[in-house]
């Protein structure tokens, strides 16, 4: 099976346009106003994206509220949340056909699943400051117990490149992975060629 790839933090309809003619599974857009790349709902709700590939918001501790109006604005097909404790309540008959992903960090192995059902789990390395983009590795080891614990699937973030991706995925065994910083020229622009040798990789693990 192949390895679920998401190209995460698009800040541009170029960069957009570029990446989608590459074929990866999903892209990223963060919903956080506090990240350095954040797009509003309304500039991603006009971006049109291939049929096939998920459009993702990436939120931090988001009430029902703000998910409704997001996923409705930017017409997303998976909402991630992150910081988010095991008592989160959302009424899941409000979102009828979306997916919600789960960011954990490594150091979280013995968290409790809590009675929300999550779609997938995403490992991500810690930063208080910011949300993904941190261009650190997770505890690859600590990953690779929590993809063989969970029976959800898992995909891998954090200090994800084209020169180690491969390794990552060999190492980790996750069902996706997920790249952000390690594509990128600064935060927000990605570099293309970067993005083609990340999804190279990934197809030819």
């Amino acid at each position: 099976m192949a390895v679920f790839v998401k190209i995460c933090g698009i800040c541009s309809r170029s960069d957009l346009g570029q990446i989608s003619a590459f074929q990866p599974d999903a892209l990223g857009f963060i919903q956080w106003v506090k990240s350095k790349r954040y797009v509003d709902p309304e500039t991603v709700g006009q971006w049109e994206t291939p049929a096939g590939i998920k459009r993702v918001g990436v939120f931090v501790d988001p009430s029902e509220e703000e998910l409704k109006q997001a996923a409705k604005t930017a017409r997303l097909d998976v909402l991630q949340v992150h910081r988010v404790s095991n008592e989160w309540i959302i009424d899941r008959d409000n979102f009828q056909g979306l997916e919600f992903w789960r960011a954990l960090n490594p150091d979280d192995f013995k968290f409790q699943v809590s009675s929300f059902k999550f779609d997938r789990i995403l490992l991500d390395s810690y930063d208080p400051k910011t949300i993904g983009g941190t261009g650190k590795t997770c505890d690859w080891s600590q990953a690779r117990e929590m993809v063989q614990a969970l029976e959800t699937p898992v995909l891998l973030a954090g200090g994800l490149t084209p020169d180690n991706v491969a390794v990552a995925i060999k190492t980790v065994g996750p069902w996706g992975v997920d790249v952000s910083s390690g594509v990128e020229i600064e935060p927000g622009v990605k570099d293309i060629a970067k993005v083609e040798a990340f999804i190279t990789a990934c197809r030819a693990s």
